[in-house]
């Protein structure tokens, strides 16, 4: 979800990931996944986050809003619940080690872009340089995209 600025942060991508929409088996329909599930339960995230934004936003568009069944902020919780037929959910590609087998998975035009933050001016500090350099390092082992 775009965001407005902290003037008080600097920030630097560090991360975009492919957004999934979960179901344990989706429904027949048009052409857009994320339509073809407005007449079933929903799983998202707590209101006031920015996942649960994301999720009534893509449902927004896609012309319904959710009908939400359970919140969930834990991506392993929330593919169990897909996966014991409880509703479909939005995951993103780094929340898909370990999903159960009966999770089907339909990759979207949606990203989750993630970025490092710092305050500002202070980049250059080597706590902060080195704080970076393991963040990518560390994501530079997924290949997501």
């Amino acid at each position: 979800m775009p965001a407005e600025p902290d003037p008080a942060l600097d920030t630097e991508p560090l991360l975009t990931e492919t957004i999934f929409l979960a179901s344990a088996a989706l429904p027949a329909g048009d052409d857009d996944p994320v339509r073809r599930c407005r007449n079933v339960p929903w799983i998202v995230a707590s209101p006031g986050t920015l996942c649960h934004l994301m999720a009534v936003r893509l449902c927004q568009a896609a012309g319904f809003t959710p009908k939400v069944r359970h919140h969930a902020d834990d991506f392993a919780t929330v593919l169990a619940l897909v996966a014991a037929g409880q509703g479909v959910a939005l995951v993103p590609e780094l929340a898909l080690a370990d999903r159960p087998a009966a999770v089907e998975l339909t990759a979207l035009p949606a990203r989750r872009r993630t970025r490092i933050a710092y305050r500002a001016g202070s980049g250059g500090h080597p706590a902060i340089s080195a704080c970076a350099a393991a963040l990518r390092e560390a994501v530079a082992v997924y290949d997501v995209g």
